[in-house]
């Protein structure tokens, strides 16, 4: 990912990578539904992540950072896109959100955007989503294509520069250079 960035011009700048302790639990804002009949639930514990984030990581990382950061981009692929995405509503501590694949197919939470204000207001938002996304036997997951243009709307109709990037194929489609090209324009922005 940061060999990604700096290929895209972006050299000066710390990327921290986070890998929370169970994905389908940690970055996920509410209890929902396994996707598949045998599926665990998602637990919704994506409160006890952000706070593990604002109040023991980001510290620890900008300790060691050769200098304070202007702007912090919360960035995420897939889980971690709906984490950022949701956060933007959450928390202050970041300006900027890069959504790859965001998985903004997550129950009721284009309506939980609608009904809630941001707590700051992002500086810019980045959001993309693979063309053939929405082809799954997931009846959950094929609302991702139509949640992903709900949430881009909502941004752009709150007055915040945003994009939305259509990519050719499915999920899994080069997610590290998705995911660099959401860090890389929020950092441009």
């Amino acid at each position: 990912m940061l060999r990604l960035c700096r290929e895209l011009g972006y050299r000066d700048f710390v990327l921290a990578a986070i890998r929370p302790r169970c994905w389908n639990d940690d970055l996920t804002p509410w209890e929902c539904p396994g996707l598949f009949a045998d599926d665990a639930p998602f637990a919704g514990k994506a409160a006890e992540q952000l706070h593990l984030l604002e109040s023991e990581i980001i510290p620890r990382v900008e300790a060691d950072a050769p200098r304070k950061p202007e702007q912090r981009v919360l960035a995420g692929y897939s889980l971690a896109g709906l984490f950022a995405t949701w956060a933007a509503f959450t928390s202050a501590a970041f300006g900027r959100v890069a959504s790859a694949s965001g998985s903004l197919w997550y129950p009721d939470f284009t309506g939980y955007a609608a009904a809630n204000e941001f707590a700051r207001e992002p500086a810019c938002a980045y959001f993309s989503l693979g063309s053939k996304e929405a082809r799954t036997p997931s009846r959950l997951l094929r609302n991702v294509a139509q949640g992903t243009r709900d949430v881009v709307d909502l941004f752009e109709a709150r007055g915040v520069p945003t994009v939305f990037e259509q990519n050719p194929g499915n999920h899994f489609k080069e997610p590290a250079l998705r995911m660099a090209k959401g860090i890389a324009w929020a950092l441009g922005r």
